[in-house]
């Protein structure tokens, strides 16, 4: 048996220290991946991560495990190329000020700013992540901006969004009194190094696991599509809201998957007259904005009793079909996922 690979971890456990190893061994083709943990009473535990001959699945094990266990607290005395590492360049502040404003934010003004979010999101007829993140508003109830510039300096907050929405949430903001100060350069000397990885990898988990949420799902729209579900069936089939399938089904079709049964049925009500009208106006006013394309398309009185979110919904499920048809149209702008715009 060859010993390919060793490194040694520490964790820290009130006044004791924790000693762990991973190896990887070769033996005649077959490789295995160890942990061997070390209690505090000295006693040694091993754990088997991986045995096989698939050299790629015996990596995908061993840093599998590796996060698991550095998320448990777990650091290498002496970090190598195999382990788990950040590449985040000038992202790395960033996610500091976002990590040290989850653990040190005012709840009540959080659920303030929140609250402020439902509203304004349900004014302006958008999904409320396009407001603020919730990383946005932890943010803004650590820091409580006094000012513009201030806002500016928290990551996501550009100036459309301080143009739009700034004025509220300085007010918001002012409301508690501030011990700390701008700029925020104090907050990367606040935080301990071990933890702020363990967050890390636990981001990374996360968005692992939306992103094979997220297959699944594509794949199981797909699959409705083609037995010909409508956005009604698929709503109890995959779990999603009606806007939000209709934002997948646009992306499916971007990347080239056969949407038209679904377009098909979901448009049959709509007359060829109508259709032909939608799609004059896109070619008026370009695709990427919903609004102009309604408000040409109905008179104020033809839309008072209606429900606008139905309207918008088969302007959506038409664009789709307008830009397949007519290529130089999605040029003019892609999805921009905002009900009331776009």
């Amino acid at each position: 048996m060859q010993l390919i690979f060793l490194s040694t971890l520490e964790r820290r456990q009130d006044e004791h220290t924790a000693t762990a190893q991973v190896s990887i061994t070769e033996q005649q083709g077959s490789w295995r991946v160890l942990w061997n943990e070390s209690g505090i009473d000295g006693r040694s535990q091993q754990d088997c991560w991986y045995e096989g001959i698939n050299w790629r699945e015996m990596l995908q094990a061993y840093r599998q495990g590796l996060q698991v266990k550095r998320i448990e607290g777990y650091f290498p005395l002496v970090d190598t190329n195999l382990q788990f590492s950040f590449d985040l360049g000038k992202q790395r502040n960033a996610l500091m000020l976002q990590y040290y404003a989850e653990e040190h934010h005012s709840e009540e003004l959080f659920e303030e700013l929140r609250k402020w979010r439902r509203q304004q999101a349900s004014k302006e007829g958008k999904s409320a992540f396009f407001i603020a993140t919730n990383r946005m508003l932890h943010m803004v109830s650590t820091y409580l901006p006094r000012t513009v510039d201030e806002l500016q300096a928290i990551p996501g907050f550009g100036q459309r969004k301080t143009e739009a929405y700034g004025k509220e949430l300085l007010e918001i903001a002012g409301k508690l009194e501030r011990v700390t100060s701008f700029p925020l350069d104090w907050v990367i000397a606040q935080i301990q190094e071990p933890a702020f990885e363990a967050w890390l990898l636990l981001q990374q988990r996360s968005r692992e696991q939306q992103d094979q949420q997220k297959e699944f799902q594509r794949r199981k729209v797909l699959e409705c599509i083609a037995a010909g579900f409508s956005l009604s069936e698929l709503e109890n089939e995959v779990g999603l809201k009606r806007l939000e399938l209709v934002r997948l089904v646009e992306e499916l079709e971007r990347d080239g998957y056969d949407t038209e049964p679904l377009l098909a049925s979901e448009l049959a009500g709509l007359s060829a007259e109508e259709l032909a009208a939608v799609n004059s106006l896109f070619m008026k006013h370009g695709s990427r904005l919903l609004k102009p394309v309604l408000t040409d398309l109905y008179s104020e009185d033809e839309l008072k009793g209606k429900d606008l979110t139905s309207l918008y919904e088969k302007l959506r499920l038409q664009r789709i079909r307008f830009r397949r048809e007519t290529p130089a149209a999605s040029l003019s702008g892609g999805a921009d996922g905002e009900q009331a715009a776009g």
